[in-house]
């Protein structure tokens, strides 16, 4: 089914690629007005009414990144076609300060993290972010990852389905990964369907546009976007075998996340693994408690992993985690300085996420609003007599933990609890009628 044509796509080939769909509850369709996702859209809402069936539930979701004036009224065409064809429809707004650099990357987890919290809003046991990825978006990432150096990983296809984060109970789908960009187009045209066009696709500030229009060339030598897609799919096999051969050596570490205030494992069979599995368990534990911070390139991760290799006893820090290296075991926390969390505001039933890290909730019958900000040195310090000596852990790993506060008294820190002696007043009390829960990875 991996055709190049400007064909519209059939609705054989289209059942085929969305039936994964009906194993959800519910659906969010990730729909920005572009032609690639308004394709998904008329795809899937024409695929349901040919099911005839009540579920999945389709709903739209178009995330307003604020960057264009006419953001706001694509959202708006997007919510007109999606009522036309029977679907609800919402608008996202990211109102974060936007970064002077790095902008494209900062806007794609920014849209990840908002679908992902709308999603987890819905009232179903299995839900899935849908988006339309299609064919030549797979070589275009192939091939910028290839100029970049990447490993396996980076060059590996993207994925049909996976986890929307690692911990997330959201399932991220992309069932037009087979069909390329100008079938997409043939089917709103066959449909009569219009798109809106984003400038910033043509811009060459961008690596992606930059790519995209070197694949003319491409093509005139004899690869094709389809030959590009075939070989990323060939490296996910690969990946996926180097995946079973990671978890087979992560189960010698006997490594533990130390209710993800930290992690440890052990340092002598880590120093006798193969290079290429070491830098896979330090780039994983990085990811986990770096958090919101940007992630470190390859070659210093594989810096890191000689490194530790080499030496008994070092201390580091990369992509906002510090990696502590004793004579039995190397330790992983979130690096404190690299935290640029400010204080959140939590009222009764409200939940937020804390450093691209947790999830912190309130639960609905609290009756006051509540502060959390980071623990901190000081404040560490006032509380560390109530953890148990045998099993404190690392007082750095917990500087950067979310501590909730009513005013200037420190009600919970519920990362600690387990920590706690079980004589002192509890660091997560049942009056204090809060929660964090489900760690988070990056998107």
């Amino acid at each position: 089914m991996e055709r190049r044509t400007n064909s519209p796509i059939t609705n054989t080939d289209a059942d085929a690629a969305l039936a994964r769909l009906a194993s959800f509850d519910h659906v969010v369709l990730a729909v920005s007005g572009g032609p690639d996702s308004m394709a998904l859209l008329v795809l899937a809402a024409e695929w349901q009414a040919r099911r005839n069936s009540r579920l999945p539930v389709i709903s739209v979701a178009t995330v307003d990144h604020k960057l264009r004036p006419e953001s706001g009224a694509e959202a708006e065409f997007v919510g007109r076609e999606s009522a036309r064809l029977g679907l609800t429809h919402t608008v996202l707004h990211w109102l974060d300060e936007k970064p002077t650099t790095g902008l494209a990357d900062a806007a794609r987890r920014a849209r990840y993290q908002l679908l992902d919290e709308h999603a987890r809003t819905v009232a179903a046991s299995r839900t899935a972010v849908v988006t339309a990825h299609h064919l030549d978006d797979q070589a275009e990432t192939f091939a910028m990852r290839l100029a970049r150096g990447a490993g396996v990983d980076g060059l590996a296809s993207m994925p049909v389905e996976r986890a929307l984060g690692e911990a997330s109970p959201i399932a991220l789908v992309r069932p037009l990964l087979s069909f390329s960009k100008s079938s997409l187009l043939a089917t709103l045209a066959a449909r009569g369907v219009g798109f809106v066009e984003d400038p910033t696709n043509g811009d060459v500030r961008y690596e992606r546009a930059r790519m995209r229009q070197s694949f003319p060339s491409l093509d005139a030598a004899g690869i094709s976007p389809r030959a590009v897609a075939t070989s990323a799919r060939r490296l996910s096999d690969a990946q996926a075998a180097l995946r079973y051969a990671e978890e087979c050596f992560v189960a010698t570490l006997d490594l533990t996340f130390g209710n993800e205030v930290f992690a440890a494992f052990n340092s002598e069979p880590f120093k006798r693994g193969p290079a290429f599995l070491r830098q896979k368990v330090l780039a994983r534990l990085i990811a986990r408690y770096g958090g919101a911070s940007p992630e470190p390139q390859l070659s210093e991760v594989e810096d890191l992993a000689a490194r530790l290799q080499l030496t008994d006893k070092c201390t580091a820090t990369l992509g906002g985690a510090t990696i502590s290296a004793g004579s039995h075991f190397v330790r992983v926390w979130r690096e404190a300085g690299r935290l640029d969390q400010s204080d959140i505001s939590l009222g009764p039933g409200e939940s937020r996420i804390w450093d691209r890290r947790f999830l912190l909730r309130s639960t609905p019958d609290a009756t006051t609003t509540v502060t959390v900000r980071p623990l901190g040195n000081r404040n560490y310090l006032k509380i560390a007599g109530r953890l148990a000596r045998n099993s404190r852990p690392p007082a750095r790993a917990s500087y950067a933990l979310p501590s909730f506060w009513a005013g200037s008294e420190l009600l919970a820190v519920p990362s600690l609890a387990p920590f706690a002696l079980a004589s002192e007043p509890p660091l997560d009390p049942a009056g204090c009628e809060l929660s964090a829960v489900a760690v988070l990875s990056r998107h």
